[in-house]
């Protein structure tokens, strides 16, 4: 597990590891790729759900309680990423409607 990445823990297998890595490196930038991260995020689901198939029920709920915390985490972090967006959008129509007002 790389130091960088926050959102793996000791079960996580190393295909995992590096699409955490991805999205990590995503949300550390300036100005966040929505679409590279939809893309990873739905990578990452995707891979989480073949590895459930694959483990015993014994594995299962060892996994599921590791990455239950993590997904919280990254649920926080794309809430606050739309809250932002949102944010922005909205100051973006009043200053259009302010513009037209002007004309």
């Amino acid at each position: 597990m790389i130091k960088d990445d926050y959102l793996s823990h000791a079960l996580t297998p190393e295909e995992l590891s590096a699409i955490n890595q991805s999205i990590c490196a995503v949300l550390a930038t300036d100005h966040v790729d929505d679409e590279a991260l939809r893309r990873l995020v739905t990578q990452r689901d995707e891979l989480i759900q073949r590895h459930l198939n694959n483990l015993n029920e014994a594995g299962r709920d060892q996994f599921a309680k590791a990455e239950l915390p993590i997904n919280i985490k990254l649920h926080a972090t794309v809430q606050s990423l739309f809250a932002d967006s949102l944010s922005e959008l909205s100051g973006l129509v009043r200053g259009l409607k302010a513009v037209k007002k002007y004309k």
